[in-house]
């Protein structure tokens, strides 16, 4: 538990917004300086603020949890990490000093029971191929339908790998100074092209402090893997990282940023990015899709949103009871339904979500997969051949560029789920 009110203060450290409206990482932060000062009910107080700002958290119900324990709230304590257990989720507190006053109950048995059995593996999902003695971060995942080939984006490497029908890997992109981490990936077959976010980060191999801040997208030659173009983030002096894509049938790029509260566009032809939108509402997005005129856009600390184009309105799609959707990571659209990775969660998780036909609201969330062995360390996913495929071991887990110069070999999978 104090290593998550460390993270979360650090974490709540990165994130702007509107300094007149408090957000639950404001709360967070305030949270974690009071227990850090072991005022635990200011803690307290602050951590019900944040929860009720984001009911889904089981970060702060895990610490709500805590701080009723030490404060000697058993029933408090116990009935927070009821609700982690109705969430499907698990939190590590076997072992956390803060639950030593619980830690032997009954009832602590049975929340550490219930934790057990949320961690059983749920759903169906094959391995479909094993990528062995992988030495990068996998992160990106695209499949060409017309000549059946994967592409995977690495990076640490800072390539872009091709998986033929037959199974052979080959390196698809040439060696370039100026192509950085590659993370998602999406291929334009009308336009020949296959584009890449990129951005500069220690993971990737021959970083150095002058790269920092670099991010962008690449455009590549579809059949030959020649680098066509880099298109760099407008410099506005505040800091960016390009991570997912996506490409609407007109061409048209769609791009969010990490790191600021924004949504790119780059239009076909075009040399310059715009922002589709830039707003305080977004604190870490992560993958998105394109449903009818909007953009459905995962954020990694707040959840879902569908955005209109081109007018810019925001919706929240609040998760709905018992269900969380903080985590999320890629976004795969399919008919009727939109597949997505949740790795912010223990067990990570493969989930199914249905929107209203307004887009307006969620109406299911259904688990897909999770707990299944070796469905770990997730990255993207892609459609291949009508299913979901993700990619899991992708090397974040194993990687501590502080510590090494490159991942340890490990072995890639590549899971399709199955639909229900």
């Amino acid at each position: 538990m104090r290593g998550l009110f460390l993270f979360f203060l650090g974490a709540a450290a990165l994130l702007g917004g509107d300094a007149g409206v408090k957000r639950h990482q404001d709360y967070r932060a305030q949270a974690a300086s009071a227990y850090a000062k072991k005022n635990y009910p200011a803690a307290k107080e602050a951590t019900l603020a944040a929860l009720r700002l984001r009911p889904d958290s089981p970060s702060y119900l895990h610490n709500l949890a805590a701080l009723c324990a030490l404060m000697e709230d058993t029933s408090g304590a116990f009935a927070a990490l009821r609700q982690i257990a109705a969430l499907g989720l698990a939190v590590p507190i076997e072992r956390d000093p803060d639950f030593a006053r619980l830690q032997g109950t009954p009832e602590f048995s049975r929340v550490l029971r219930s934790f057990a059995s949320n961690r059983e593996p749920i759903g169906t999902a094959d391995i479909i191929a094993e990528l062995p003695g992988r030495t990068g971060v996998l992160h990106g995942i695209a499949y060409r339908q017309r000549t059946g080939d994967l592409f995977l984006s690495d990076v640490h490497h800072r390539c872009i790998w091709r998986r033929d029908r037959s199974g052979q890997i080959t390196r698809f992109t040439a060696e370039d100074e100026d192509l950085l981490g590659l993370f998602g990936i999406a291929i334009d077959e009308a336009r020949n092209a296959l584009w890449a976010a990129m951005r500069a980060l220690p993971e990737m191999a021959g970083f150095t402090s002058e790269l920092k801040g670099r991010t962008g997208l690449a455009e590549f030659n579809l059949a030959t893997g020649e680098l066509r173009r880099i298109v760099d983030i407008p410099d506005d002096e505040r800091e960016h990282a390009i991570t997912d894509l996506v490409v609407a049938a007109d061409g048209t790029i769609y791009a969010t940023d990490t790191k600021a509260p924004i949504i790119w566009q780059l239009t076909p032809g075009a040399e310059d990015f715009q922002k589709t939108i830039d707003s305080p509402i977004f604190a870490s997005l992560q993958g998105l899709v394109i449903a009818e005129n909007r953009l459905i856009v995962a954020d990694y600390e707040e959840g879902l949103f569908a955005v209109e184009v081109p007018s810019g309105k925001v919706t929240a799609l609040p998760a709905p009871p018992n269900t969380a959707l903080l985590g999320l990571n890629g976004l795969l659209a399919l008919p009727g339904r939109i597949i997505a990775s949740q790795i912010g969660v223990n067990p990570p998780r493969a989930l199914q979500v249905v929107l209203n036909a307004n887009f307006d609201a969620i109406t299911a969330v259904t688990v897909l997969a999770a707990g299944l062995p070796e469905f770990t360390d997730l990255a993207l996913i892609a459609t291949m051949n009508g299913l979901p495929t993700i990619i899991a071991q992708s090397g974040w887990d194993r990687f501590d560029p502080s510590k090494m110069k490159q991942p340890p070999a490990h072995n890639v999978k590549l899971f399709q789920i199955v639909l229900p």
